[in-house]
């Protein structure tokens, strides 16, 4: 139990200092930031919510939302499994207890890669922007839930919605990396899917599409994105545990 722990901690150190999760929250950062200094004025003219919403419309951020996760942790699998480096941690610990313990570290680097952004863009609207409900977004769901619950309520959501977000496509890397032991798939693959989805799904199941699920508002209901989002991450969490499964009967 005491080498599982120090194995946890050390992977989790890991998948929070690697380059690409520096780089994933770098750029994730640098495509909100370009947005706020060309569309948002900070003279008391905008409020916080009308920020918040020109930062994730016209920042282009949407159609590329899964690349952001997939830059992380989750093609680290594979070059430990190329390499023979695999072997040597499953020599010391079941393939389950390393499976449960890169599962948590992937996720939590995939969320966070999306988090941090979304934090710091939240923070950023809401210290610059008036409070007040702008007309344009009078009669939507955003409305309702800041009468309803409040502005932390809709904050917080939102980042909570980027987390969840950062989970699901950083847990989907990690299964493309799990079936097909190769890094480059594992983060080109995950994209792919997301324009393939968004593509292929008709409106009249955009609840199964992922790009309406990470801003809450598409869908009309917050709980019911994340809900979506949770669906998702489970998907992809039995599809990593097969894969290695499988792969842990091919040492």
């Amino acid at each position: 139990m005491k080498q599982y722990n120090l194995f946890f901690r050390h992977d989790i150190k890991r998948a929070l200092s690697e380059k690409g999760f520096i780089l994933g929250i770098a750029l994730l950062m640098a495509v909100f930031i370009n947005c706020l200094h060309q569309y948002v004025r900070t003279d008391g003219s905008m409020s916080t919510w009308e920020i918040i919403i020109d930062a994730m419309a016209l920042s282009g951020f949407g159609p590329f939302a899964a690349v952001f996760p997939a830059l992380g942790y989750s093609s680290q699998f594979a070059q430990e499994y190329n390499s023979g480096y695999l072997k040597m941690i499953t020599s010391r610990m079941s393939w389950k207890q390393y499976g449960r313990i890169r599962i948590l570290s992937v996720g939590l680097s995939g969320g966070l890669i999306m988090a941090v952004p979304f934090s710091v863009l939240m923070v950023y609207a809401y210290a610059v922007g008036t409070h007040e409900v702008p007309e344009f977004i009078k009669g939507t769901v955003m409305e309702w839930y800041l009468e309803n619950y409040g502005s932390g309520y809709v904050l917080g959501f939102r980042v909570l919605l980027g987390f969840l977000f950062g989970v699901m496509f950083s847990l989907i890397s990690l299964a493309f990396a799990v079936w097909s032991a190769n890094r480059y798939v594992a983060m080109i693959a995950p994209f792919i899917l997301y324009e393939a989805l968004w593509a292929l799904l008709p409106l009249k199941v955009m609840f199964l599409n992922p790009i309406y699920m990470v801003r809450g508002d598409d869908l009309g209901s917050y709980p019911l994105s994340a809900g979506m989002e949770l669906i998702y991450i489970i998907i992809a969490v039995v599809a990593i545990w097969l894969g290695m499964k499988r792969r842990a009967g091919q040492e």
